[in-house]
């Protein structure tokens, strides 16, 4: 009996079935919205999953494949073939190795780089530290070098080509380009603006420097035998080999323990996690616009749902048929997505490997990242769409088939503003009367596009403080160029050099050393750093207090004082890494084999710099030698230009003050927008996909809002109204839409901007970026809104125009 009642009712919702089919059909251009915003969404979502997952996998596997060393010590008496048989037998070495890293410069186009050349004894059988050779026959032939391949262009020479490196003298040296290799754990050698190079001992003889294995890089295992990264065991086998050659006498100068990572993945991770908050965004975004659409689509359907109740259908059975058609565009939308989205995916994970020096496997994605894209398109879009489908579906059959009621108060005060402030005009007044009838559509689509805006204007606005924050910071460095020397000198010559020149109008001398923090007992911890020599690199600076050269803002206590011996600001990287010390404790550290302690008065914001330890002039004296020494100088010159700062440092060397390197002020800007160009490109171009879903959103509301109103508008003509005032109507509350749109952006953007400046600042600097409105974004956000707006009403007003009074009044 029940079955029997089923079918006939079946039968009966079979024609209106076909009736909603048809209508849908007919309102193809809703559906096409639908399906694009939801394609366009998962397209970047999926795009992001797949661009995360593939640099996640590929920079782990590049980096575990070099098989980095755990630890590096540095033995300045060096160590030799039977030196490391020994140590390859001590506890807890898994295997052992020894190397020696030279620092010189290279010439490039007039200007001098930083170059570090890693020297490899022809006999290393590369298990530990390794490289790939891409070109060229390794080892290197006598005196010549291979580059790191992300050292190529940054260098302009490659296999085949010769560069010209600087002596331990000062002179010149041509070295020919053996070869072309890839160490995937080094940085990309363009954001560092240094080059590296891979050579044998023969190099560093030609160069003048004493041929020195005092590099010690080790790996490790675990009690059982097994390979160990865990970075305790790392520390502590470190340690005791460490204390093993101290006390064989064998003097250990520092050593190193790097993150088992590449030293640009935790800057990559933090930034893909906000590109997938962004995309997560437009999800939403995209799901908000189905809800409105689908909607709108129901309530133009009102009667035929009513009619379907009436032949016997359940709220069931209105709920599957529509759920069912969602789902149906959602499958199709998601599908049309995956092309896309695997391309872009693919492609932007290249873009950002380059970051990493690592090359992307085109891989299939994995199955949690298919199941997030499918999800995505279809299980959200179908969570968002139930409500409205739901709503629609519980109507009563009175409701269904009665008219629509306008509220004529709704928003009453409104009307009343606008009336007045457009001095009578009825457009304004009538169009927000049509727009607040359905204040619940209407706060969704001011919603939809005003999120998309604030996006789109944090997107822009934090580039805009990327801009000012490296402008502002760099700005506090009012010298030209900073050049370190070789091996300290005495301040006394370095003046009377520069005093011959009339390229320089200022200086200031100071001393740079490397340090390690130490414990209170004078114990050396184990650093952090790189080998790559930048990063996780700590040092102490003796500067003049009363500079002129630099002008850092103080977060905390004051800076450096004349008269306060022993005493030592710290810059926020610095106050990182030793914990965030407060004002007045003792900070610890240990400078050239000997423990300092000064008493921590300040801690300084510094763009642009490395963990540093700031003391007064003179607190290093006694590690130089005497008085009145120098590491380092820092210029102002009126021409800085490379040519000018080259010929400077030839007037140096000449007067006996060879130099290590030279870093013009313009190289620091570079390196810096190196590091995070290509995720400001990517905001950027994800903040534009919001302000798209946010316009698709706005045309969406439109047409359904004409196409609910058909009847209406055919008795507005059937009274007089001419089709160009119909049309100037929907026209305008599309503007009137876009400009509450953009005014809610606005006000949104603020917490927003806030937001992602506060993420992005902290990853680079340590400190969250300054929060920036950008004017520019704004107005080019109000056109944007305004010709959204526009464009998206325009269709829907001109489908308004067109229609004839018969059409309007017979519509169903």
């Amino acid at each position: 009996m029940t079955e029997s009642i089923r079918t006939r009712r079946s039968h009966r919702m079979r024609p209106r079935t076909v009736k909603i089919v048809r209508d849908l059909r007919l309102s193809s251009g809703r559906v096409l919205v639908m399906a694009i915003a939801i394609a366009v969404a998962v397209s970047g979502f999926g795009a992001i999953l797949i661009a995360r997952e593939a640099l996640m996998r590929d920079s782990t596997l590049a980096y575990r494949d070099t098989n980095p060393a755990a630890a590096t010590l540095d033995v300045p008496g060096g160590v030799d073939a039977s030196l490391l048989e020994q140590i390859r037998t001590l506890p807890g070495v898994a295997d052992a190795t020894a190397r020696q890293t030279v620092s010189t410069r290279v010439l490039v186009d007039g200007s001098w780089l930083p170059m570090r050349l890693f020297i490899v004894p022809s006999t290393d059988s590369l298990r530990i530290a390794h490289f790939d050779v891409e070109s060229g026959e390794w080892p290197a032939t006598s005196g010549g070098l291979f580059l790191e391949r992300a050292a190529t262009g940054l260098l302009d020479a490659d296999t085949g080509d010769s560069l010209t490196l600087e002596r331990i003298d000062g002179s010149r040296a041509t070295v020919a380009v053996d070869g072309r290799v890839w160490d995937a754990a080094l940085p990309p050698a363009n954001q560092e603006r240094t080059g590296y190079g891979f050579a044998t001992p023969a190099l560093v003889e030609r160069l003048g420097y004493a041929s020195l294995n005092d590099r010690l890089l080790i790996t490790v295992e675990d009690a059982s035998g097994a390979p160990s990264r865990d970075q305790a065991r790392v520390d502590e086998v470190a340690g005791s080999v460490a204390a093993w050659l101290t006390a064989d006498g064998h003097a250990v100068h520092e050593v190193t323990a790097p993150p088992y990572r590449h030293p640009h993945q935790n800057q990559t991770e933090t930034v893909t996690d906000l590109l997938v908050a962004f995309a997560l965004a437009a999800l939403a975004l995209a799901a908000v616009l189905v809800a409105s659409t689908l909607g709108g689509m129901l309530a133009a359907q009102s009667r035929q749902i009513g009619i379907m109740k009436t032949v016997g259908a359940s709220t069931g059975d209105i709920v599957r048929l529509y759920a069912t058609m969602t789902v149906a565009v959602a499958a199709v939308a998601t599908a049309l997505a995956a092309v896309p989205a695997w391309f872009v995916g693919i492609g932007l994970a290249r873009l950002v490997g380059s970051i990493l020096n690592i090359d992307i496997i085109s891989a299939p994605p994995g199955a949690t990242t298919i199941a997030l894209i499918i999800g995505s398109g279809i299980l959200i879009t179908l969570a968002v769409a139930l409500s409205p489908i739901v709503r629609a579906a519980r109507v009563t059959v009175a409701e269904a088939l009665g008219d629509l009621e306008v509220r004529a108060d709704s928003g009453r005060r409104i009307v009343r503003a606008l009336s007045r402030l457009g001095g009578g005009d009825r457009s304004a007044v009538l169009a927000t009367r049509n727009l607040l009838r359905r204040p619940r559509r209407f706060m969704a689509t001011v919603t939809l596009l005003a999120a998309g805006g604030a996006l789109f204007l944090a997107g822009i606005n934090t580039s805009e403080a990327w801009t000012t924050w490296v402008d502002d910071g760099l700005s506090k460095r009012t010298y030209d160029a900073q050049l370190a020397f070789a091996q300290p000198v005495a301040v006394s010559e370095l003046a009377a050099a520069l005093a011959e020149s009339d390229a320089v109008t200022d200086w200031e001398s100071l001393v740079t050393l490397p340090a390690s923090p130490a414990s209170a007992d004078g114990g050396v911890q184990v650093q952090r750093i790189y080998p790559d020599g930048g990063h996780g690199v700590f040092s102490v600076t003796a500067i003049d207090p009363d500079t002129r050269l630099v002008h850092f803002d103080v977060r905390d206590g004051h800076w450096l004082r004349a008269g306060e011996p022993g005493s030592v600001v710290l810059n926020q990287a610095a106050a990182t890494r030793l914990g965030d010390p407060d004002l007045g404790t003792a900070v610890v550290v240990s400078v050239e084999g000997r423990t300092e302690s000064w008493t921590l008065v300040g801690v300084i914001d510094e763009v642009a710099g490395s963990a540093t330890a700031y003391v007064s002039t003179g607190a290093l004296d006694d590690l130089l030698g005497g008085p009145e020494m120098a590491t380092a100088v820092r210029v102002v010159m009126p021409d800085a230009t490379p040519q000018a700062i080259e010929q400077l440092g030839q007037r140096l060397a000449a007067a006996d003050l060879p130099l290590q390197s030279t870093v013009p002020t313009t190289e620091l800007r570079t390196a810096i927008d190196q590091h995070v160009t290509v995720f400001i490109m990517v905001l950027v171009a994800l903040a534009l996909l919001m302000a798209t879903i946010g316009a698709l959103g706005l045309a969406s509301a439109m047409t359904v809002s004409v196409i609910e109103r058909t009847r209406e508008f055919g008795i507005m003509k059937a009274i007089g109204a001419r089709s160009s005032v119909v049309g100037r109507l929907v026209l305008t509350e599309g503007l009137i839409t876009g400009v509450v749109g953009f005014l809610l952006a606005g006000a949104l953007s603020v917490p927003a901007t806030g937001l992602v400046s506060s993420t992005l600042g902290r990853l680079a600097f340590g400190l969250p970026l300054p929060l920036v409105i950008s004017g520019g974004a704004v107005v080019v956000w109000l056109v944007i809104a305004l010709l959204s707006a526009a464009l998206a009403s325009s269709g829907a007003a001109a489908r308004s125009a067109r229609l004839t009074v018969r059409e309007s009044i017979s519509y169903q």
